[in-house]
């Protein structure tokens, strides 16, 4: 089911975009990163060095900048990590992106393509030689037409040598659990809805119900909310609903507290401001039912449920909704 989905995806890329070849594993990682350090005074200076962190980005492709931008996508954040022999000393420094309007978002953004190198300055903080720094790096990359999740990587090199590259640190998630397919039966799980509320999916038993697995960061999700508003809308009061999956945190194997807060605050304001009134499982509880039962790995995806809680469809374009929902809603339940 999932090899199915990944490859109609990436065909249609490689469809827009001959750089992005389909179904290549570069192509789910199309930014390398590399850190090299560099002595730029005298031994015993405090402020003596900079690394330099160069992003290579694969054709097609662009990398956002540093700067956040309101219902855009997630910036880079680049940090020293903590509990080390040294720290930032001053502002980053890269070359000045470019500025378009996102179609992804539908917003003006900054971002990359190509090559870049993002320049930083750090001091040690103890009179002990560093010989090594870890940089840990969070970022989004996108073509304009699909986006990749924020991803989470650490890199280190040695103060004492020219360069050293790390290598990427995000993994797949691994599953917990069977994985559903059509024809499986959903069992019962617990979600918490984004009032902090509690909930089960036997709630919704006898209903006809669409698991809609989604993200702030995915604009093909937010591109179907206006059709599903309108499903919603015509075919809730025959039975069916709607449970949005907020998975924010899909795919990533380290994610700091402060992307979490952020991100699940983006997702409250989308579901506030565009109309999605229907219930919303926060991550934290979205995340084991996407990974262990669905075997997700890449959004947006949607399954279509019946009365019984069998799995009839994985739906790819919302507009199949207006063809499967009056069937089920006039078969027997």
């Amino acid at each position: 089911m999932w090899s199915r989905a990944l490859f109609a995806t990436w065909l249609l890329t490689a469809f827009c975009f001959s750089s992005v070849r389909s179904q290549d594993s570069e192509a789910l990682d199309p930014i390398k990163w590399t850190i090299q350090s560099k002595a730029v005074k005298p031994a015993g200076d405090k402020n003596q060095f900079t690394l330099d962190l160069t992003a290579q980005i694969e054709g097609g492709w662009h990398l956002y900048s540093t700067e956040k931008v309101e219902g855009g996508p997630s910036p880079t954040r680049i940090t020293i990590l903590p509990g080390q022999s040294l720290e930032l000393d001053g502002e980053i420094d890269s070359p000045a992106p470019r500025s378009a309007y996102d179609p992804n978002f539908q917003v003006a953004t900054e971002f990359y393509e190509g090559s870049v190198v993002f320049t930083i300055p750090v001091k040690p903080i103890t009179t002990t030689r560093p010989g090594k720094v870890r940089v840990q790096v969070r970022y989004q990359t996108c073509t304009p037409t699909i986006c990749l999740p924020p991803k989470l990587i650490e890199l280190e090199t040695s103060l004492e040598e020219a360069s050293s590259t790390a290598p990427d640190m995000t993994t797949e998630v691994e599953s917990i659990s069977r994985h559903l397919g059509v024809g499986s039966v959903v069992p019962d799980f617990q979600f918490t809805d984004f009032n902090g509320k509690a909930r089960r999916f036997s709630e919704f038993r006898g209903r006809i119900v669409l698991l809609d697995f989604w993200a702030s960061w995915c604009s093909p999700c937010l591109a179907d909310i206006p059709q599903l508003k309108s499903a919603y809308q015509k075919y809730r009061m025959q039975g069916f609903e709607i449970i949005g999956m907020d998975s924010e945190t899909l795919g990533q194997t380290e994610v700091d507290a402060e992307f979490v807060r952020e991100s699940q605050a983006k997702a409250r304001e989308i579901v506030r401001t565009r109309g999605a009134n229907w219930a919303h499982a926060n991550n934290d509880s979205s995340l084991p039912i996407a990974v262990g039962l669905f075997e997700i790995k890449t959004l947006p995806a949607k399954f279509l449920i019946d009365r019984s809680g069998k799995v009839v469809a994985q739906i790819k374009n919302v507009s199949e909704l207006d063809d499967l929902l009056p069937r089920l809603i006039s078969s027997q339940p």
